[in-house]
């Protein structure tokens, strides 16, 4: 039978507190997350926001557009939850990402040719909603923030049930978030996603309330150095860092995998370095060392924001973008 190799943990270090807490005051948040073939956009904001009137996401430069989808070809999923006025409650929503001709609009919302439209068929309290997602190329001033752009339109919340263009159910959006697959091509390096809101008041959109929202794309990184501290007492440490951007994050969950399986579970410290210290009995052998670990998204308001992009608009958060890392192999023989 195999014998098996136990490893005593003599020293931990780096056992640091969660960093960048979340913003203190409730406001509209824009996150994105992405693989290879898949990206994901997340919209929310607090029930005492106001309804947002028109949301234009911009599409960093680097990423393309594949808008060549069918007509009513399913290219990706959706989910969210509104409130509703009328019901005082709220209510989750779900459905597919839908390609529909670009012809499509969302009445007086974007009044410009479409590369593409992408319909978010939504269920919530068996009603069906159609929520189109204009694809735009931007053209001057906005060629600065990106080549292409996303533009979404709402009706209004706190207008009379009855209105003409009224949300359904008085529904004010909480959060929403959609999927697609196979659409974009994916930036190399780090991106600043930015969406320019601006919400409804009394049944008229307010230019005066517009805000900007970010959201930062970027790759994280783990690192794993493993070497014997002392051969004579069989001592190993295995050290390393967790860093996002090239900054450190702080707080970070490091699983330390010993032949492929976790065996020690780490948090990075303020540097976002983490440390551990083994000690190896029964017979020798060759064990192989890997690190892996997996960041949520963070907020990131205080740099992420230092400088709004529009005169008079305030840029209200910053979200960094969640990863999964892991790291090179080492292998040791003790």
């Amino acid at each position: 039978m195999k014998t098996f190799l136990r490893l005593a943990v003599l020293a931990l270090a780096g056992t640091g507190a969660l960093a960048l807490a979340g913003n203190a005051l409730a406001m509209q948040k824009l996150g994105v997350r992405q693989t290879a073939t898949s990206l994901t956009i997340k919209v929310s904001q607090a029930q005492t926001d106001p309804q947002p009137a028109k949301i234009s996401i911009y599409v960093p430069s680097g990423y393309s557009i594949n808008g060549s989808a069918t007509a009513g070809t399913k290219i990706g999923t959706t989910t969210g939850t509104v409130f509703s006025r009328d019901a005082n409650i709220p209510l989750p929503l779900s459905g597919d990402v839908v390609a529909v001709p670009p012809t499509t609009n969302a009445p007086g919302c974007d009044p410009v040719p479409h590369l593409a439209v992408w319909n978010l068929a939504l269920a919530v309290a068996g009603n069906s909603i159609n929520l189109p997602v204009h694809v735009d190329q931007t053209a001057g001033a906005e060629t600065a923030f990106g080549a292409y752009k996303l533009v979404v339109c709402l009706g209004p919340d706190d207008v009379p049930a009855g209105t003409p263009g009224r949300s359904p159910n008085g529904a004010r959006l909480l959060d929403a978030t959609f999927t697609v697959d196979n659409v974009f091509t994916i930036a190399p390096g780090d991106t600043v996603w930015k969406a320019i809101t601006t919400p409804w008041a009394g049944g008229a959109p307010n230019p005066t309330g517009t805000v900007e929202t970010r959201a930062l794309v970027s790759n994280g990184v783990v690192t794993l150095n493993a070497r014997v501290a002392n051969k004579a007492k069989r001592v190993l440490r295995a050290s390393g860092k967790v860093t996002q951007s090239g900054a450190a994050v702080a707080g970070a969950q490091v699983s330390l995998l010993l032949n492929g399986k976790s065996r020690f579970r780490l948090r990075s410290s303020a540097t976002g370095a983490y440390s551990i210290v083994l000690r190896k009995s029964g017979k020798k052998t060759t064990t192989t060392f890997q690190a892996r670990t997996t960041v949520a998204e963070r907020d990131a308001t205080t740099t992420g924001c230092a400088s709004p992009s529009l005169p008079n608009v305030p840029c209200v958060n910053a979200t960094m973008s969640p990863f999964t890392a892991v790291s090179r192999k080492i292998r040791i023989q003790l």
